[in-house]
């Protein structure tokens, strides 16, 4: 029913299956994948504009050089997904499962993360500038060389996480759970500053 190198728009693919199916240079725009079984799914320099992906399930799918843009992945499972260098500007992943996701550099800015369990993920060297990471689960992950510029924190439990070189300007760190995290010397005087002290 897919093709690689072919062009979507408009099509409502709802109860259809993805599985085991690998497509390179296909793009989707204003489609509907809700409730879809996309469980090892692969991608390769893809594009999905404007999609609904509610309620599906992406198994230990894989994804390289793809894009995800402005998608609503509200509730899906993810559960050992793998994002090579994916561009995820603006998508929403409100209430998804991301067990075991693996994420690998790549543009997840102004993404919706909010209250989702990200704890133990590496998320060194991927953009997330302006990310809603409000009330996640934080704990144990890393983001080495992350940008995270002006990225949304509050409620985020980021007990034991390691944020040493991400770039955080703008970060505001008032009611932020920051308990046995590591922070460089320029994330602690951000800190500092959001909790009212003068740093002089």
């Amino acid at each position: 029913m897919f093709q690689s190198h072919a062009t979507y728009e408009g099509e409502d693919f709802r109860d259809e299956t993805l599985r085991d199916v690998f497509l390179t240079h296909t793009t989707f725009e204003n489609c509907r994948f809700t409730y879809i079984d996309a469980t090892e799914f692969e991608t390769e320099q893809c594009r999905f504009i404007d999609c609904d992906f509610t309620d599906s399930k992406w198994n230990a799918s894989r994804h390289r050089g793809s894009s995800f843009l402005n998608c609503q992945f509200n509730g899906a499972n993810l559960f050992l997904s793998e994002f090579d260098q994916c561009k995820m500007t603006g998508t929403s992943f409100e209430s998804c499962t991301f067990e075991g996701v693996t994420v690998q550099g790549g543009d997840w800015s102004f993404v919706n993360l909010r209250h989702v369990p990200l704890r133990k993920m590496d998320w060194s060297n991927v953009r997330l500038i302006e990310g809603d990471l409000y009330g996640a689960d934080l704990s144990e992950s890393t983001w080495t060389n992350a940008v995270m510029s002006r990225a949304i924190l509050q409620h985020a439990d980021c007990t034991a996480a390691d944020f040493c070189g991400a770039q955080m300007d703008g970060v505001d760190f008032s009611d932020v759970t920051l308990k046995k995290t590591k922070l460089d010397v320029m994330q602690a005087v951000q800190v500092a500053r959001s909790l009212g002290a003068i740093v002089v």
